[in-house]
């Protein structure tokens, strides 16, 4: 005989692809119902037998997208409804007692696409599907939903909204969703505000490697960039943000220019390569203070990173050997800056250009810092650090 159930989902379960994770899932167990988010998490309502409706609340925990965090899953018994099928249906507002899910860098399914001449995302630098990208950053309020987001702006082209609403699609129910036609824009300003004509990532990687320093706007705030490699401009950067001694974070394309420069092991690389993209703290190799003269003085560790956005994934897949000071775009002792007017008053005189966006950033966050753990996950390291 059939029941009926309502079952609440709680943890770190909105902006990881949650519903369409439980859409898919009932449609496969043939339950009928729906799914929402609300201010505590996800509700799911369904109907079906008891042995089936059981199964959904036991892979709910276990199979759950990898990047969700599921505290408890609970089901109560409530009034049969007869839906006629399963749905997403609008979220619902009340007492916010969840989280949303952290930034993440591009999933290989779309840096596949990022580089792909024939899609047609192809270079597009806010690049996103349900399971990468921002969240926490670009999220004003939850429930989390497309307006919730610094990308309520920014309507669903037809290509997109198609996509959107497909459940056989990565980006069914992808709130970032985005495409050239219809997503953010990117441009390049002189230090005085001005455009700078061309591609502005080309126009970027030519600054950089000509020794300019350039503020980049990230995720959680800016970031200021040169070439690790240049000692005048390193120095030129120390001078300008008063940072005489402090050791800089560098970001390389890969673990095999990272390998030139400290040691990488297995554990390293895990940590390196996961969907946070952290700064790692490795211990550096002899010849590591030649090439990257200034970055880390008189220390046995240097700082490094891997791309962590789209845009940096552009500027290292032209210029793969590139090493990048990336550092946090505050002058000394403020805050960090997020806002494009904010980064021309506040960064006047540090920065020779701005690569920015309209896309908002709504929360300020800086890059996590680990340890390197020896073939262990490693430890991370206070938020004080994070202006490494």
């Amino acid at each position: 005989m059939a029941e009926a159930v309502r079952i609440r989902v709680t943890g770190v379960v909105q902006g990881v692809g949650f519903r369409p994770f439980v859409w898919r899932l009932a449609n496969d167990l043939h339950l009928s119902g729906w799914v929402k988010n609300d201010a505590a998490g996800v509700e799911i309502h369904a109907e079906g037998e008891s042995p089936t409706l059981n199964e959904l609340a036991r892979r709910l925990r276990d199979d759950a997208p990898p990047l969700a965090l599921v505290d408890a899953v609970t089901m109560l018994s409530v009034a049969f409804e007869e839906h006629a099928g399963f749905a997403i249906v609008e979220s619902s507002g009340g007492k916010v007692s969840t989280a949303i899910g952290h930034d993440t860098a591009p999933c290989a399914a779309c840096r596949e696409e990022l580089f792909d001449p024939a899609n047609r995302r192809y270079r597009h630098p806010f690049i996103t599907c349900t399971h990468c990208g921002p969240r926490y950053t670009v999220t004003r309020r939850l429930p989390y939903d497309r307006p919730q987001t610094s990308l309520a702006p920014f309507p669903f082209c037809p290509d997109c909204q198609r996509e959107y609403t497909d459940p056989a699609d990565r980006r069914f129910h992808a709130e970032t969703t985005c495409c050239p036609s219809c997503g953010p824009r990117l441009a390049l300003l002189d230090a005085d505000g001005g455009p700078l004509e061309g591609d502005p990532i080309a126009a970027t990687l030519a600054l950089l490697q000509a020794g300019r320093i350039v503020a980049i706007k990230g995720l959680g705030g800016f970031h200021l960039a040169c070439d690790a490699g240049n000692a005048a401009t390193v120095a030129a950067l120390r001078e300008r943000k008063q940072r005489e001694e402090k050791p800089f974070a560098v970001m390389v394309g890969n673990l095999e220019i990272a390998s030139l420069y400290a040691k990488v092991g297995a554990g390293e690389m895990a940590l390196l390569e996961s969907s946070e993209r952290p700064i790692v703290l490795l211990s550096k190799l002899p010849e590591a203070d030649t090439l990257l003269p200034g970055i880390a003085p008189g220390l046995g560790e240097i700082g490094l990173m891997l791309p962590a956005t789209p845009i940096q994934f552009l500027l290292f897949h032209d210029a793969p050997e590139l090493a990048l000071v990336m550092t946090s775009a505050n002058p000394h002792g403020e805050p960090l800056v997020i806002d494009n007017d904010e980064a021309l008053q506040r960064l006047a005189g540090i920065a020779d250009a701005f690569l920015i966006h309209n896309r908002d950033i709504v929360i300020r966050c800086d890059d996590s810092v680990r340890r390197g753990g020896g073939g262990k996950a490693g430890a991370r390291l206070c938020a004080a650090c994070d202006q490494a």
